[in-house]
């Protein structure tokens, strides 16, 4: 037999005869046996191929209608035996509605002829087999889809058109959720988002329907539990109807969502962050900067167009130690992290130290693929660090005992010179208080009007006696400072000790000799002055009466050597004030015209310049008289002439230094007083003559001033002195001159 599937030769196809009549069916049956399984039974069996009699339509219709709609898509054909003479009774094919597959699939007329039963049947079996093997690739195609519905990671929702009712989830969906499959096939779509987002998600299902596609990033669903979660959906609708069912994929971006808003803050936190930051590429030549920060360029002055593509090193120059760099150098090549700090310079061209740590980032090989650099201005710190460490310096090689305490009195630091002065070295002496060095001179109201003093915040200023380590006894002028923090506590206090000892004898020797000079000299010159008187008045001749004057010059000269003395020790009872000031042009003035009155035959001239202001005091008189004294008294001529002048300096800087010089017509200063003043000491074998000359020394000294000689054949010999010279104003904050 020609035609025949593979199946029909090694397989019958079964065959069920619903026909009325015993002959009719059994004639049917014989023809149809020999190639098919034929079935003559009136209960409708599943086979692959229904031949129906036209009279038993109606009895099997509802049957058929139903099996053919069971295994669908299979085709299972049935085959119309229409009677001969009938009358239409059974729509053909060609007549029958679209709604569903049609119940009548061929049609043979009685009586059936065999050859043309055989090809209809034949046609039939032939599209079943088509059927069958389409409805098991179908099958399979919907296998593969059920396994990748159910294995894929993101959640999918299929949402009926009315949007009320999900019909079909994944278990992903139930995972996202919490939700069982038959809890989510219950419940409506929305009740799964955030009640902030329901309005929105339902507009989104809509605008699906309406386009047949979407997508979103921004909905939180709500878990069973109530947790929320970030979701990041797409949609799309399974035809191309407004009713149509909406397919959702839903992935939970909860994380990934958190993760860039960690992003984003870090970046903005690198970007603004008050350092500047850069991140280098060591796989690219020279190892540019690949990003840099805004902190960067608020740093160095380059943009962030001018700093990308270069290496760092452009910020070095001429400043830059070559030990930091090769620090860092050797640090990348050995793929360590360092920090270091050295100068930099700004595009202005500003220098500033800066503070660079350099740290390898690596991936999860550990390779190096980027340094990050963090650089910070720390010129403040630096300068502080400097100025501490010259402070230091400065204290450390002071010339009086120093030493710092906290608020409670316990010593924290002292200076080598309090070691020296006191004899217990820096080890033995912190920790301690300065207990160590009382001496029990002072009584216990001295101590407690010291620490109400500083616990005010006060300077404490006074003379006291302290102890040495080996028990000795020194002297000393103490200041205490108190030293605050930010918010004005006081947290320690400064002590500077200056021995005194020395210059405490001094001025008692001072005392002891003036006292000797002014008062026992004198009186002794008195009664010497007094008995020359009487040896003077009982002698007649002019040779002894000559030994007798000679007797009173030297005690007169003797007497104002004494006056001289009293002098010298008033120069050092107190010192000058940076704004004690004095108007030199009428002091001067003063003083000449006073030299004038005394010395009718001596003559006096004096310039008279607009008012100058110098840093002196009431002891600059002293100065003006002893040098017009020395002009008119040892002066040899018969006119002697004196000529003063107060000007701006023309030597120094007029703005800063005051000149008053005297001239005479005198002999002049001897040689050998000149060279002890300018030597600034006596020997046995060079001194002078007087003290006058070393109280104008002194006392000019004391303004910071300074004492020249002249020379001037044309004008004669005399002196300089070089006062600093001070504005009009500050003579109003100063103390006032008495000219007399």
């Amino acid at each position: 037999m020609t035609g025949q599937s593979s199946r029909e030769m090694s397989e019958k196809h079964t065959i069920q005869l619903l026909i009325h009549g015993d002959n009719d069916r059994q004639a049917l049956e014989e023809f149809l046996d020999e190639r098919y399984d034929v079935i003559a039974d009136d209960t409708l069996q599943p086979v692959d191929c229904y031949l129906v009699g036209e009279r038993m339509v109606p009895t099997y219709r509802d049957a058929l209608r139903e099996h053919k709609n069971e295994v669908h898509p299979t085709f299972t054909p049935v085959l119309l035996i229409q009677q001969e003479g009938s009358r239409g009774t059974v729509p053909l094919p060609s007549e029958q509605n679209g709604d569903g597959a049609p119940l009548i699939d061929e049609v043979v007329a009685a009586p059936v002829d065999r050859t043309t039963l055989f090809r209809r049947v034949g046609n039939l079996l032939a599209r079943r087999e088509q059927s069958v093997e389409l409805s098991k690739r179908y099958e399979d195609v919907q296998i593969r889809f059920q396994r990748l519905f159910d294995s894929a990671n993101d959640a999918i929702f299929v949402v009926a058109p009315s949007v009320d009712e999900i019909t079909e989830c994944n278990p992903a969906a139930c995972d996202l959720v919490g939700y069982s499959r038959d809890e989510l096939l219950s419940v409506s779509p929305t009740e799964t988002i955030h009640a902030d987002d329901r309005e929105r998600f339902r507009s989104f299902l809509e605008d699906v329907q309406e386009t047949g596609q979407g997508s979103t990033d921004d909905l939180t669903c709500q878990t069973k539990r109530g947790e929320k979660r970030q979701l990041e959906m797409s949609a799309a609708t399974l035809e191309d109807s407004k009713q149509s069912p909406v397919i959702l994929s839903a992935r939970d971006v909860t994380e990934r969502k958190a993760y860039e808003r960690e992003l984003e803050l870090k970046s903005q936190a690198m970007d603004k962050a008050p350092v500047g930051i850069t991140i280098t590429d060591p796989d690219r030549e020279d190892s540019p900067m690949i990003y840099v920060n805004e902190g960067f360029e608020a740093l160095t002055g380059y943009s962030e167009e001018e700093a990308l593509g270069r290496n760092c090193r452009f910020l070095q120059g001429g400043a830059t130690r070559g030990e930091p760099v090769a620090e860092m150098r050797t640090a990348v090549e050995n793929d360590e992290p360092v920090s270091v700090e050295l100068r930099n310079y700004r595009k202005d061209g500003s220098q500033f130290w800066n503070r660079v740590s350099i740290a390898p980032v690596r991936d999860d090989t550990g390779t190096v693929v980027n340094y990050v650099g963090f650089q910070e201005d720390v010129s403040e710190r630096k300068e502080r660090e400097m100025d501490l460490q010259l402070f230091k310096k400065a204290v450390e090689n002071a010339g009086h005992a120093v030493f710092i305490t906290d608020r409670d009195g316990t010593i924290e630091y002292v200076n080598p010179k309090f070691e020296a002065r006191s004899g217990y070295t820096r080890a033995e002496a912190v920790g301690q208080t300065p207990r160590i060095i009382k001496s029990g001179k002072q009584d216990e109201e001295f101590y407690d009007r010291m620490w109400q003093t500083i616990l005010s915040g006060e300077q404490w200023n006074a003379n006291l006696i302290n102890q040495r380590k080996n028990g000795e006894l020194y002297h000393v002028d103490q200041t205490i400072s108190p030293i605050g923090n930010d918010d004005g506590e006081i947290t320690h206090f400064v002590t500077i000790e200056a021995d005194v000892t020395n210059r405490r004898l001094r001025k008692q020797q001072l005392n002891v000799l003036n006292r000797v000079l002014r008062h026992n000299l004198k009186n002794g010159m008195t009664v010497i002055r007094g008995r020359a008187d009487l040896l003077r008045e009982s002698l007649s001749d002019d040779e002894a009466r000559a030994h007798v004057n000679a007797i009173e010059e030297q005690v007169n000269a003797l007497a104002t050597l004494s006056d001289k003395a009293g002098t010298v020790r008033s120069l050092f009872e107190r010192d000058v004030s940076a704004e004690t000031v004095t108007n030199v042009t009428e002091l001067v003035g003063d003083v000449v015209t006073t030299f004038s009155e005394e010395h009718p035959t001596a003559s006096f001239n004096f310039n008279d310049p607009d008012p100058l202001y110098a840093r002196a005091d009431r002891r600059l008189r002293l100065v003006l008289e002893e040098l017009l004294d020395n002009a008119v008294i040892h002066n040899d001529k018969p006119v002697p002439e004196v000529m003063v002048t107060a000007r701006p300096s023309s030597e120094r800087r007029s703005e800063e230094w005051i000149d008053i010089e005297i001239i005479d017509n005198g002999p002049g200063i001897p040689a050998h007083e000149l060279k002890t003043i300018k030597r600034g000491e006596e020997t046995p074998l060079q001194h002078g003559t007087g003290l006058g000359l070393w109280i104008v020394h002194w006392t000019v000294s004391l303004y910071g001033g300074e004492v020249t000689f002249v020379d001037d054949t044309s004008r004669g010999t005399g002196i300089v002195v070089s006062l600093p010279r001070m504005s009009a104003d500050a003579s109003v904050r100063g103390t006032p001159v008495e000219h007399r």
